[in-house]
């Protein structure tokens, strides 16, 4: 019985930590959240696409995400739009588009307008 206690408590420990290190902010996984509702709403454009990629790259660039942990985020993204938008059936007609799809558009704009 005490290897079965130990063995939990060592896998409890690696998914705490796997978790943690996940995008350890959240900023990866916010981006790429914000990107699909972007496209859920149909408000994607040439320079919103840039604003994301170069905000995904930037993120990399800077070490805050590894390839391994953005494939957990873009799962955890992807998981979060299939249940809080998708399934209302209202696409890009769907309310919230004017408010969280509209300043998520704002934000990848931003990051095209930023300076270096």
């Amino acid at each position: 019985m005490r290897r079965l206690d130990l063995r939990c408590a060592a896998l409890s420990a690696a998914c705490l930590l796997a978790a943690a290190a996940a995008g350890a902010d959240g900023a990866h996984r916010d981006a790429v959240r914000d990107y699909l509702i972007v496209r859920h709403c149909g408000l994607q454009s040439d320079d919103v696409t840039a604003g994301f990629r170069i905000e995904v790259i930037d993120l990399a660039s800077r070490g805050r995400v590894s390839p391994a942990d953005a494939r957990i985020d873009r799962r955890a993204a992807a998981e979060h739009v299939r249940r809080h938008w998708r399934n209302r059936g209202m696409g890009r007609h769907d309310p919230r588009c004017l408010s969280v799809g509209r300043a998520a558009v704002e934000r990848f704009l931003g990051v095209l307008e930023a300076p270096d």
